[in-house]
């Protein structure tokens, strides 16, 4: 097993806000809204880049691949209940 500190993603990883609204489903404008208030800072890279913030595909796509997979587990724990995706019980 692997155990060394990954190496962080290089500049070709870096994307700007409007690629990561893209990737996110959401507006250039929510994804200002949202890095003014500080909730896109997980993918932030941190580099200062004249004015404009880049942030990390890779960290992007994570959090994608990551919200999927709770959402698919949400359902299959909805429907193995017995209830609906809709949280009623199914056959009422």
């Amino acid at each position: 097993m692997d155990t060394s500190t990954p190496t962080p993603p290089g500049p070709s990883d870096w994307i700007e806000q409007k690629t990561v609204a893209q990737l996110l489903g959401i507006s250039p404008q929510s994804a200002s809204d949202r890095a003014h208030r500080g909730e896109l800072r997980q993918f932030e890279h941190g580099v200062a880049s004249v004015g404009r913030r880049k942030y990390s595909r890779t960290l992007v796509e994570r959090e994608i691949e990551s919200r999927w997979r709770e959402a698919i587990q949400r359902q299959d724990e909805l429907l193995s209940s017995g209830r609906g995706v809709s949280g009623q019980a199914q056959g009422s």
